[in-house]
C-alpha cells in the first residue's frame, strides 16, 4: 500500500479521532494526542486482550482509552472493534454513563451485535443502585429507555432468538432497575421453547404466578422449560411468607401438584443442576420421604445439590 502523503495523511488522521473509525484493515498504532500530550492506547490492543481472555489487561485497557473513545468505537463498521467496545465499557469504572449508547445497537446493529448489546446492557445495570446513578449523572430516563429497549428487544417475535435471549437474561440481570412489566408474562406462552423458559427464569420471583403462566408452566411439552417453571414455584415457597406471598395458601392443589412434580424432577437426570437446586425448596423435611431424598442428595459431594440438601437438614425447616 503507497504511503500517503503528509496532509492527506494529517487530514485522515484527524477523521479518525473525531469519528472514531478506520478504514477496514488498516492497524491502528499507539500515538501521542497532539491536543492533551498522553498516549492513545488503539482499540485494537483491547481485542486483542479479549482474545487472550486477560481480564486485568482488559480493565486497564478500558480504563486508558476512555470512555468518549470506547463510545465512539460502537460506530465502527468492523464487529470485533464494536465488540471490544462493549466488553470495554462492561468493565470501565462508571461504563453505566454509555448505556444509553450501548442501548441503541441493541435495535439498530445485526443480530450478533444486537445481542452483546443487550448483554452488556445488562452487565451494566445489574451493580448499579440509584446513588450509583446519581454519582455518575445518569438521567433516569436513560435507564428507563435502556429498560424499554431490552423489554422491546425480547418481546418483537420477529427479532432473532439470539437476540430475544440475550434480552431476557440481560433483563433478568437489571431485574432492580428494569422490573418484570405485564408484557413479559405473555412469553410464558411463546411458541418458542427456549423462550419461554428464560421468561419463567427472568420473572422469578416478580409477578411469578400473574395469570397463571407458571402454572401452565409445569405442564410444559418442554422439559427445560417445565423444570424452570417448578423451580420458580418452589421459589415463592423459600420466601418469607411462603406461597401466602403470592396467590392464596401453600394447601391449595397447585402447590401439592408442584411438590410432586419438584418430587420427580429433582432427581432425573435431565433436569438442570440450577433448577434441581432450587427444586429442593419444595421438600418438607419433616415427611419420612422427603427426608430421604434430601439425605440421598447430601450424600453428593461438593455438588451444589448435595450442599443445598444438607442446608435445608441442617436448619430443620417445615412448610406452612
Amino acid at each position: 500500500m503507497r504511503r500517503l502523503s503528509g496532509s492527506l495523511s494529517a487530514a485522515l488522521g484527524l477523521s479518525l479521532l473525531l469519528w472514531g473509525t478506520a478504514p477496514s484493515g488498516a492497524a491502528e498504532r499507539r500515538r501521542v494526542d497532539a491536543r492533551t500530550g498522553s498516549l492513545e492506547i488503539p482499540v485494537d490492543e483491547l481485542v486483542a486482550a479479549i482474545k487472550r481472555k486477560d481480564r486485568a489487561e482488559i480493565s486497564r485497557l478500558a480504563e486508558h482509552i476512555g470512555p468518549a473513545r470506547l463510545g465512539a468505537a460502537l460506530r465502527r463498521s468492523d464487529a470485533a472493534s464494536v465488540n471490544a467496545a462493549l466488553t470495554g465499557i462492561a468493565a470501565l469504572p462508571g461504563g453505566v454513563r454509555l448505556v444509553g449508547q450501548v442501548a441503541e445497537l441493541v435495535v439498530t446493529a445485526d443480530p450478533p451485535i444486537a445481542a452483546a448489546a443487550a448483554r452488556a446492557v445488562g452487565e451494566l445495570l445489574a451493580p448499579v443502585t440509584a446513588i450509583d446513578l446519581d454519582t455518575w449523572e445518569v438521567p433516569p430516563d436513560v435507564v428507563d429507555a435502556a429498560c424499554f429497549v431490552l423489554r422491546g428487544a425480547a418481546t418483537m417475535p420477529a427479532n432473532p432468538n439470539v437476540v430475544r435471549l440475550a434480552a431476557l437474561d440481560a433483563l433478568a440481570d437489571a431485574s432492580v432497575l428494569c422490573p418484570p412489566t405485564p408484557e413479559l408474562i405473555a412469553l410464558l406462552r411463546d411458541p418458542t421453547p427456549a423462550v419461554r423458559r428464560s421468561a419463567a427464569l427472568t420473572l422469578r420471583p416478580q409477578q411469578r404466578l400473574a395469570t397463571g403462566g407458571f402454572a401452565s408452566g409445569t405442564r410444559d411439552v418442554d422439559k427445560a422449560v417445565a423444570t424452570a417453571s417448578v423451580a420458580a414455584l418452589c421459589e415463592v415457597l423459600a420466601l418469607p411468607g411462603g406461597a401466602r406471598g403470592g396467590q392464596g395458601s401453600s394447601k391449595e392443589p397447585i402447590w401439592d401438584q408442584t411438590r410432586q412434580a419438584a418430587r420427580r424432577m429433582v432427581v432425573a437426570a435431565d433436569t438442570p443442576a440450577e433448577d434441581a437446586v432450587q427444586m429442593l425448596d419444595c421438600l418438607e423435611p419433616s415427611a419420612a420421604a422427603d427426608r430421604r431424598l434430601l439425605e440421598t442428595l447430601r450424600g453428593k459431594p461438593r455438588s451444589p445439590l448435595g450442599e443445598r440438601a444438607a442446608e435445608i437438614l441442617g436448619q430443620g425447616r417445615a412448610r406452612p
